[in-house]
């Protein structure tokens, strides 16, 4: 049985009220101002042309919801930082990278047909699962996706490290495109 994904949701970053106010600023702003605002940005100088601020600036709130950009990436650093003042040092520090080439439920979540139960990696070789998993980059993501949720609700949430007043991941991705995620982990500190 394959799982079919199914688009949810979409967020529209731009708009046709914005449109025109964006037309004449790229009409206004010339290469020579772009080219400087490059210098200027090189030296650590601030950028004084105002139109190439704007444009910086919408372009930024734009690329701020896409994952793996700068902006996105310098919101989750002062999101973290934040939490350090709040909640205090994070004292446990985790990676966790689940072995989706190992795991029959990455290959039941790819479409394979398997007992989960009783599977036996042999019957599939190593160029076999992997080779499975390329084609079906989504079923990796879904796979990771909950098992981080899984490790999170049942190992983090429920106590192994005490009682946790905050956890903060991100995630990453590896050479050959599978995610892993790096997280902090702030348990309650007792004094005796």
């Amino acid at each position: 049985m394959r799982r079919e994904k199914v688009l949810t949701s979409v967020n529209i970053r731009a708009n046709r009220q914005g449109w025109d106010k964006t037309r004449r600023l790229l009409k206004a702003v010339t290469t020579a101002d772009i080219e400087k605002a490059i210098q200027d940005e090189r030296v650590h100088r601030r950028i004084t042309h105002e139109g190439v601020k704007t444009l910086l600036k919408e372009v930024g709130s734009i690329s701020m919801a896409a994952p793996g950009s700068d902006e996105k990436k310098g919101y989750a650093l002062t999101d973290l930082k934040s939490s350090f003042v709040y909640y205090g040092t994070p004292t446990i520090y985790l990676t966790i990278n689940p072995a989706d080439r190992y795991s029959p439920l990455a290959l039941l979540y790819a479409g394979v047909t398997i007992d989960p139960k009783r599977f036996i990696p042999e019957e599939f070789s190593y160029t076999e699962r992997v080779s499975v998993l390329l084609l079906n980059p989504l079923a990796v993501i879904e796979y990771f996706h909950n098992m981080v949720s899984t490790i999170i609700e049942t190992v983090i949430k429920r106590g192994m490290f005490g009682k946790v007043v905050h956890h903060y991941g991100t995630i990453e991705y590896q050479g050959r495109g599978t995610p892993h995620m790096h997280m902090a982990v702030s348990p309650i500190h007792r004094n005796y």
